[in-house]
């Protein structure tokens, strides 16, 4: 247990180390103006994801027959 502690800590502690070597390279950046940016491909990418649950948990007929009731494909 003490192990993964560990693990996550100095994972931790290596993702805020290379954010702020980010920045500090790239001073045309700054934190603020990039939350909103990640914040929009957080959620693209959880929509994705949804898609992808909702096809993947269909029955294969919903699908063929959601086809030829709009006559196009996903």
């Amino acid at each position: 247990m003490r192990g993964i502690v560990g693990y996550i800590f100095f994972f931790t502690v290596g993702l805020v180390s290379a954010g702020a070597y980010f920045y500090q390279l790239h001073p045309e950046h700054s934190i603020d103006g990039d939350l909103p940016r990640l914040r929009k491909d957080v959620d693209d990418a959880m929509e994705r994801g949804h898609r992808l649950r909702d096809a993947w948990d269909r029955p294969s007929g919903a699908d063929q027959a959601d086809t030829q009731k709009t006559g196009k494909a996903d």
